[in-house]
């Protein structure tokens, strides 16, 4: 299939801002429907909602798009309906649609054929630390406050507005609303798709796992099942440590043989760009996971998590399990961060700042309980809280509710 892929962006913007014109003038279609997630992954809300419309509404067409061949390969062995973003179908698609369904930028689908169409960012969290517009301080805040002219020129899809953008409580709306610049009634109160899977029976759970997620994620869950407890360490990324394991764990010996006396898996999910994991080696007990797998469908079947400033604590809370907040630079990451909220106000587990502190905790985590501060966060950054999110969206999209 004849591709159309030109890396430069001054040549691309000089070719296709054309294009973009036209696409403003075209009919399109409301029963079109193209999704794509942030850094072209099949992974997290648009994941979760494009596979609820192929499974349950099939009066919907719908497309995955991606520039990457292992991803679209992925898909079409899975029988699900993918394109390549620039083929001639990913243009024809891109010009037709109505709905850009994405979880960070316009451009992942196409932002060249985006001008009629309507999008709906799905985004990939709620906000702990501040994003887009609300960024005043570190190297983003050139791109939305000084005038950047190259970007503005040459990649205009960071600028380009949703129509709307999910949230999951009336509070989570005013955020996005001031990060976005758009009124919080473009910020629709329906839930998370990718928290769906939450409420599903472990059955359920295990048919979803065997019939879209990869081998390794079903092997994963296998071995779990040998384990008395599994926690799971996923903390946020930073771009000024050179050797964070090292920094976070200084003995991992020590640390594994406390998770085998209490017989423990101890999971690591870091980011890709982390680059301790090259020479970190698992133990017995503690295992690193591929920063590709969806871990999603993991969750449900761990028995808590441990994470730092990672938003993936917001999600993990419907799951009504403990989580510990091992914030060992906590000081000196406030001082380089902007926060919505006060962090120690806004976490609903306790706070370890040393390793010794974690492994204490670690040793009696049977200690850890879901207190009332847990369940009024859970509250109030969740209006639902019943795995129907994905069904919402879709009545959304098709006018049939209005959740303002």
């Amino acid at each position: 299939m004849p591709k159309f892929l030109i890396k430069s962006h001054k040549i691309r913007a000089l070719l296709f801002y054309p294009l973009y014109l036209i696409s403003k003038i075209v009919k399109r279609d409301e029963r079109l429907w193209l999704f794509a997630p942030m850094n072209h992954a099949f992974l997290d809300n648009v994941k979760y909602l494009f596979l609820h419309v192929v499974q349950n509404h099939p009066q919907i067409k719908v497309f995955f798009i991606t520039e990457k061949e292992d991803l679209l390969q992925h898909l079409q062995q899975k029988n699900l309906p993918v394109v390549q973003k620039w083929s001639w179908k990913g243009f024809y698609y891109g010009l037709k649609a109505k709905w850009y369904i994405i979880s960070a930028y316009v451009d992942d689908v196409n932002y060249w054929t985006s001008g009629g169409a309507k999008v709906f960012n799905l985004w990939h969290g709620i906000p702990l630390k501040k994003i887009e517009f609300d960024i005043t301080s570190g190297p983003l805040a050139k791109r939305y406050h000084k005038r950047d002219w190259y970007s503005r020129i040459f990649k205009p899809y960071f600028y380009r507005r949703p129509d709307f953008v999910l949230s999951t409580s009336p509070e989570v709306s005013r955020l996005f609303a001031s990060a976005f610049r758009i009124d919080a009634r473009q910020c629709p109160v329906i839930g998370y798709p990718r928290t769906d899977i939450f409420f599903k029976g472990r059955e359920q759970i295990l048919k979803h796992i065997e019939k879209f997620e990869s081998g390794d994620l079903k092997n994963l869950i296998e071995q779990m099942a040998h384990f008395k407890r599994v926690l799971l360490y996923m903390p946020t990324w930073r771009d000024d440590r050179s050797d964070f394991l090292k920094a976070v764990f200084p003995d991992t010996q020590r640390l594994n043989e406390l998770l085998k006396k209490n017989n423990t898996l101890f999971l690591l999910k870091l980011h890709p760009n982390d680059i301790s994991l090259r020479t970190f080696q698992e133990m017995s007990h503690l295992k690193s996971l591929s920063a590709k797998m969806d871990l999603y469908p993991v969750l449900p079947f761990t028995d808590g998590l441990i994470t730092d400033y990672s938003s993936i604590y917001f999600d993990y809370m419907l799951l009504k399990k403990p989580i510990l907040f091992y914030a060992f630079d906590l000081e000196e990451y406030l001082k380089n961060r902007e926060m919505y909220f006060d962090y120690l106000s806004a976490v609903p587990g306790p706070i370890v700042k040393t390793f010794d502190e974690l492994l204490k905790t670690l040793n009696h985590w049977q200690n850890l309980q879901v207190n009332e501060k847990y369940l009024s966060l859970l509250k109030r950054f969740w209006k639902y809280q019943d795995g129907n999110s994905s069904q919402r969206v879709v009545e959304f999209l098709t006018g049939k509710l209005d959740f303002n």
